[in-house]
């Protein structure tokens, strides 16, 4: 085996260090942080922190969310305790399971053993696929789903065993459970697969399809109430354009320029605008500033500094496509990947922000590195200098972006990643014992689930937690988690310290609750002692620690 498959591995071992190698480099975002302490309630509980048992949709504070990544979880917080690995280290090994899957996906429709290689090697130092394996996202669970489904599928074609459909019917079903971007995507890959067997092989495809539809129909049932009729269909509606408030209030204010004549009713309506805006969605997804340049316009999804592609890919892909357009010998592997590329943009173009949407394009870069696979392996084939020469540029690119991620993208992305929260809600933790009531700024960012998360507080005491602003403590307004731990409005400005009390402990945000340059830690004000300050990676003042000074 080692000696057959001894390439596939060694990228397998580059894949798992890049992912894995120092997860809790970057602080848990917001998300990461609701995931990882509602996967941890379901592992003590078998609730959520609202309470529901085993839930098809779970409820955070703030929002519903498909539950079944904090499900595959579990067993990470449970191996590696409620912390940045525990909660990473699941999407860290989906990524892996997303890259093996390519592999033999592609090997299974008659690709070439050596562009399967290169293909996976292209997505295992990219940088849009690192990025989100190295951060709890839904997505590398979901196209994990997507891939090996896709390969089940496919494998039954091959050998009409019953078990390889009913395991692509649950494995395509389980990703609905997902993310959103499944529901629309899921049944277009379907339909191509479908389409493309009864184009090439004559075969009949309607007792397969129907016995396809009829288990994942069974097991989606659930999840498509959800989705229809549920707590997803909200979900659903926030980000659609079919129902976005802007837009409807933006045609309504053109048609009462025009006095709503017929003509503005024919030119501005829902249909009109809709499809345009779908339409140049789609295309951005393509773009060269998307994929190569800056990536997603939020500093989470991608570095800016480098694109969600290399720009030397770009190079490979034009030339995959010209050779793939002039092979004159295509099969259903091929048709299979150009229609995986066509179709990975529809999802996200139907939704608000969809045009450089890293998360709900996440699809697209297993097609993509496909054809940049293509294109590498015939330069090389042509002139073994210029692939020699073209590697080269590929190497630097890929150090480029590694010496950037761990040598400045901490110190320019820290705002997104809500960096300083772990190291000032521990401090919390250790010294709340000592004071009779603990009062916590919940603006700058929602602070009670990081203090759930890192305090590991007892999920069956936040069931029934009303988290309202409707409570007076110390003359702010706010609510208590307990006796003793309280979250509160400090109120725009500087803190008032009038309204310190004894024995009191208080944490506050240097840019709400202070602001300016006037940096407590070194020249407090009287009456107050500072026993803690929680600086950013360039140094500054974030938070601070106070109690009364008496």
């Amino acid at each position: 085996m080692w000696k057959k498959n001894y390439i596939l591995i060694l990228i397998l071992i580059l894949a798992i260090f890049l992912r894995f190698f120092r997860l809790d480099y970057l602080e848990l975002f917001g998300d990461e942080i609701d995931a990882g302490y509602q996967s941890y309630s379901l592992l003590e509980t078998g609730r959520d922190y609202k309470g529901h048992l085993l839930p098809l949709y779970a409820q955070s504070f703030s929002e519903w969310r498909a539950p079944m990544m904090m499900y595959f979880m579990i067993p990470f917080i449970k191996i590696f305790g409620l912390n940045e690995f525990g909660v990473r280290s699941y999407s860290a090994f989906f990524g892996i399971v997303s890259i093996l899957g390519i592999y033999f996906l592609l090997m299974k429709i008659g690709v070439k053993k050596k562009i399967s290689l290169m293909t996976v090697f292209l997505i295992t130092i990219l940088p849009w696929h690192i990025q989100y394996s190295r951060s709890a996202f839904e997505v590398t669970l979901m196209s994990s789903f997507i891939i090996w489904g896709s390969y089940f599928l496919i494998d039954y074609f091959n050998k009409h065993k019953f078990y390889k459909l009913f395991l692509a019917a649950v494995l395509l079903s389980l990703s609905f459970y997902t993310y959103n971007t499944a529901n629309i995507y899921v049944p277009l890959l379907i339909l191509i697969i479908f389409t493309g067997r009864k184009f090439f092989t004559k075969e009949k495809i309607f007792k397969p399809a129907f016995k396809l539809l009829i288990i994942m129909f069974v097991l989606s049932l659930p999840i498509l109430y959800q989705i229809f009729f549920g707590t997803g269909a909200e979900r659903f509606k926030k980000v659609s354009l079919f129902n976005n408030d802007n837009l409807v209030s933006e045609i309504n204010d053109y048609r009462k320029q025009q006095n709503y004549s017929l003509v503005s009713k024919i030119f501005y309506n829902k249909v009109v605008y809709s499809v345009r805006i779908i339409g140049a969605n789609y295309l951005n997804a393509f773009s060269s500033d998307y994929l190569f340049g800056m990536g997603d316009v939020t500093f989470r999804h991608s570095l800016h500094k480098t694109g969600n592609l290399f720009w030397v890919y770009g190079i490979f892909l034009i030339v995959g496509i010209i050779f793939f357009i002039k092979n004159k010998k295509k099969n259903f592997g091929d048709y299979f990947m150009l229609g995986f590329l066509i179709i990975s943009p529809i999802p996200s173009s139907l939704t608000i922000d969809g045009a450089y949407h890293a998360t709900r394009l996440f699809l697209m870069f297993f097609p993509l590195a496909y054809f940049a696979a293509i294109g590498f392996c015939r330069l090389f084939e042509y002139k073994k200098y210029i692939g020699v020469f073209l590697s080269l540029i590929l190497f630097f690119e890929f150090s480029y972006f590694q010496y950037y991620y761990w040598n400045s993208y901490k110190q320019d992305s820290w705002r997104w990643w809500h960096y300083g929260y772990k190291e000032i809600m521990k401090s919390v933790v250790e010294l709340e014992n000592d004071y009779e009531k603990v009062l916590i700024e919940n603006t700058y960012e929602p602070a009670l689930p990081r203090y759930l998360f890192w305090s590991k507080y007892n999920p069956q005491r936040v069931f029934s937690l009303k988290d309202q602003n409707n409570e007076k403590i110390d003359g702010f307004e706010g609510f208590c988690l307990d006796n003793k731990d309280c979250f509160v409005n400090f109120g725009d400005g500087i803190f008032n310290v009038k309204n310190m009390v004894n024995n009191h402990l208080y944490m506050i945000s240097q840019s709400l609750n202070i602001g300016g340059d006037w940096y407590w830690n070194e020249n407090p004000p009287a009456g107050v002692k500072v026993l803690k300050t929680v600086r950013n990676p360039i140094g500054e003042p974030l938070f601070y620690l106070i109690t009364k000074n008496y």
